[in-house]
């Protein structure tokens, strides 16, 4: 199981401040091939969120993970309302835009993603995107770190 540092919790308060978004959160794969669990929230309305899990391809967060790459739903795109209602956290957190990002903690294919959101709609700037895969790949390496210990 995951523990979640200081610097973890820092780095995604951090990044919910810089980039203006009303909630930063952080999944993780518990095993390969298995569901994906989100440990932590910066910017949560409640702890619902630690009792929500998804699979791969299921919601901007698993289908992140899924493809590899970064997906984003905004109310302005045409198909994020389908993620966006396939998504529990974003429903709970009443979230109305989101970028989902995955990264890997192994190195090999993608077993996490962070997942920015907020509660108007909002289109995110390639800056914010930029700035966010950087703290995605920060966020792998320590989850790395922290499961070898």
């Amino acid at each position: 199981m995951l523990e979640i540092t200081d610097e973890m919790r820092k780095t995604l308060d951090q990044l919910r401040d810089h980039i203006y978004v009303d909630f930063t959160a952080l999944a993780l794969m518990s095993k390969p091939g298995g569901s994906l669990q989100w440990y932590y929230a910066s910017g949560s309305r409640s702890e619902r969120y630690r009792r929500i899990s998804f699979k791969v391809g299921h919601g901007i967060a698993g289908m992140a993970v899924r493809l590899g790459r970064t997906v984003t739903v905004s109310a302005l795109l045409s198909g994020s309302i389908r993620l966006r209602q396939e998504c529990a956290l974003m429903l709970a957190e009443q979230l109305h835009s989101a970028v989902a990002i995955p990264f890997s903690s192994t190195g090999d294919l993608p077993n996490g993603v962070l997942l920015l959101g907020n509660r108007d709609v909002r289109v995110f700037t390639d800056s914010d995107v930029s700035r966010a895969t950087q703290v995605a790949e920060q966020l792998g390496q320590l989850c790395a770190h922290t499961l070898t210990l």
